[in-house]
């Protein structure tokens, strides 16, 4: 089960940018807006105090850009129409809203971002930002209210005194579970889509699990790049004191399943645990991050799906393997997940469990079953 084709759109910031996603996550804009304060200083009257202390991509930053990133946020927030910014590097300035981007979740009413140079021969003297907006302020906290009320529907069974492994499984979970992935949903740039349409696609999914999280009390940010078939969005989450990558895209079936001949022949909808707790290895092998931001080397194991419920198998014993699938069977699980540490542990799992039918030991009364195969993975699908 080759994971290829998956189409996703991500915004990329140029002259003139569309951008329907972003916001102002865990934290509603008004409240966000409240607490930025400007300062005047001589001739740059937007230098704003910054709320963003605690953002993952804003801590990447050179002080100098910082201030850039204050100030474009201040002025999305506040709803400015035009606004010189404290720079006159574009690259500068572009690193700065993509900054803002990973960090802010819910600019679900910033239409288009684009900006202007004042040049004084092939000097660029100033540089003016030029928010533009889909819809007007009376319409964005009507909007942020249905948001809100629907993500706390979402949250209301979430663990929340739980693990942050517990917290962000939910959130997985649920969002997969209730929010289909669909090429040409509306508004699928921004949490608009997952929240009031159930419908998006990488961007969509990528601020969703971000807000949620964020509501949760886990820190997160949307890291963007490329996958195979072009721009991609996925997430890095802070669960229990250790960095780790989530995609809720690529753990939806249904952008996979689009091209997969086996889709009608084992299930039409189902978690692909393979992209929740990833760590820096196996999220490269298929991703590559704008280098822009930088990111951190991810390590961890302890919270990644399949070590942290005890799927992840490093020596052969069948016995252990096939406790595995017996405990799912007898759950009533309809579908279980393991991952092998090498191929030739995973090529003994198919023969033995699969070929050979070894699985019927251990599921006393099953009389047939399915498999996928993840070999670049080495997950081994069960289906019963």
């Amino acid at each position: 089960m080759k994971k290829t084709g998956w189409k996703c759109l991500s915004i990329f910031l140029f002259l003139m940018v569309l951008v329907s996603g972003l916001t102002g996550c865990g934290k509603n804009a008004d409240e966000v807006a409240d607490r930025m304060e400007k300062i005047v200083t001589g001739n740059n009257p937007l230098e704003v105090k910054t709320v963003s202390q605690d953002k993952y991509a804003y801590n990447t930053l050179p002080d100098n850009t910082k201030l850039v990133y204050d100030e474009i946020l201040y002025a999305i927030m506040h709803r400015e129409e035009k606004v010189q910014i404290a720079t006159t590097d574009v690259d500068e300035m572009e690193l700065a809203y993509l900054a803002v981007r990973c960090d802010y979740c819910n600019l679900f009413w910033l239409k288009q971002f684009s900006y202007v140079t004042y040049n004084r021969g092939d000097e660029i003297t100033a540089i003016m930002v030029t928010p533009e907006y889909s819809m007007s302020k009376e319409e964005q906290k009507k909007t942020q209210k249905q948001i809100d009320e629907e993500a706390d529907r979402m949250l209301a069974d979430a663990p929340t005194d739980g693990t942050d492994y517990d917290k962000a499984l939910y959130v997985f979970e649920k969002l997969i579970t209730e929010v289909d992935y669909v090429d040409d949903s509306a508004d699928n740039q921004n949490i608009i889509s997952v929240f009031l349409n159930h419908e998006t696609i990488c961007q969509g999914y990528a601020y969703a699990t971000q807000y949620l999280l964020e509501k949760l009390g886990i820190s997160c940010t949307t890291v963007l790049g490329n996958v195979s078939d072009g721009p991609h969005a996925w997430n890095l989450a802070k669960l229990d004191g250790d960095y780790y990558y989530i995609d809720t895209t690529w753990g939806n079936s249904q952008y996979l399943s689009r091209q997969d001949e086996q889709k009608e022949n084992v299930v039409s909808k189902y978690i692909d645990y393979n992209y929740f707790g990833a760590s820096t290895a196996d999220i490269m092998q298929s991703h590559t991050a704008d280098e822009r931001i930088s990111l951190p080397e991810c390590i961890a194991t302890a919270d990644n799906y399949y070590v942290h419920e005890g799927r992840y198998i490093t020596e052969w014993n069948p016995e252990t393997i096939g406790a595995i699938f017996a405990q799912a069977y007898q759950n009533g699980e309809n579908m279980v997940q393991v991952k092998f540490a090498s191929t030739d542990l995973y090529e003994q799992a198919m023969q033995y469990f699969v070929e050979e039918y070894g699985i019927a030991k251990f599921c006393p009364g099953l009389s047939s079953f399915r498999y996928m195969e993840d070999i670049d993975s080495c997950v081994l699908f069960i289906v019963f």
